[in-house]
């Protein structure tokens, strides 16, 4: 295709492209929560050891085997949709370990599956002959306007949308966020 993309990874939105692309988060844990607590809920009351306790824990086993399945053909989805639209993807080198260590988003990120979704692009990519170019974790992708270069060292993970100082184009986040990406992607491939 001799076209290129940056993606930002987010908990919000799944996938962002550079192109506008949103590849929404579906929460698969989150919908099935209420069933499962009830099936645990319901396997607490058994008695340990019983045929009825075993065919609970069957049951959970079972709910969390689809919620898996669910999420594994979602990523394998948005990995082939980017693969046969783009040769070079551009995407940010993320701390998943670091990231879990946050208590208030580890259960977000846990459900969207950072990592598997980067092994996977990566594995299908050198399948496919295609290119995954990782750009530095620290790089403010979010906070520089693509427009211009500057830096908002103000802004919060709560301003969605913020208009550059400096220019004064309005951006979204998420987007100016792979926009940045795949520009200090296409930078590293030029000095490399």
């Amino acid at each position: 295709t001799d076209k290129q993309v940056g993606i930002d990874i987010g908990v919000k939105d799944f996938v962002i492209t550079s192109d506008g692309d949103v590849f929404e988060n579906k929460h698969f844990l989150k919908n099935e929560e209420k069933k499962l607590k009830r099936l645990q809920k319901q396997l607490s009351r058994k008695v340990k050891g019983s045929n009825n306790s075993e065919k609970q824990r069957v049951k959970i086993a079972k709910l969390f085997e689809r919620m898996t399945n669910k999420k594994d053909a979602y990523i394998h989805y948005v990995v082939n949709k980017l693969l046969t639209s783009y040769d070079s993807i551009f995407m940010e080198d993320l701390n998943v370990k670091g990231l879990l260590m946050n208590h208030n988003l580890a259960k977000s990120i846990q459900e969207v599956g950072f990592y598997k979704f980067k092994e996977t692009l990566s594995n299908k990519a050198l399948i496919n002959d295609k290119q995954v170019v990782l750009v530095d974790r620290f790089y403010p992708s979010s906070k520089t306007c693509s427009n211009c270069g500057y830096k908002k060292l103000d802004l919060k993970l709560s301003d969605r949308k913020w208009t550059c100082p400096n220019c004064g184009t309005r951006h979204d986040r998420d987007i100016n966020a792979a926009v940045n990406i795949l520009l200090e992607g296409k930078r590293m491939l030029t000095t490399a």
